[in-house]
C-alpha cells in the first residue's frame, strides 16, 4: 500500500492532488476486543488509541493549507 500510495502521489502532484497514508496503532475497537480474545490476553481499551482521536488526527490533517503536504500520519497512544 506504502507503495502505491507513493506512485499515486508523484503522478498526481502535478494536478494539485495530495496524498496522505494513515498508520493508525491499535486502535480501541470491537475488533481489537476480538482479536485480544483470539490472543487469549486481556483487553483494556485504555491501552489503545481511541477510534475519536484517530478521525480527529485525520481531519486535522485534511484541515491543512493547501501549501502543506503531510505525506504520511502515524497515530499512536499515548504512554
Amino acid at each position: 500500500m506504502r507503495a502505491l500510495a507513493d506512485a499515486l502521489r508523484q503522478e498526481e502532484a502535478e494536478h494539485g492532488v495530495r496524498v496522505t497514508s494513515v498508520y493508525p496503532g491499535r486502535t480501541a475497537t470491537p475488533m481489537q476486543e476480538r482479536v485480544h480474545r483470539q490472543e487469549g490476553q486481556e483487553y483494556d481499551a485504555a491501552r489503545f488509541i481511541t477510534p475519536d482521536a484517530v478521525a480527529t488526527t485525520i481531519l486535522a490533517a485534511l484541515d491543512l493549507p493547501r501549501d502543506a503536504h503531510l505525506t504520511d500520519l502515524t497515530v499512536r497512544p499515548q504512554g
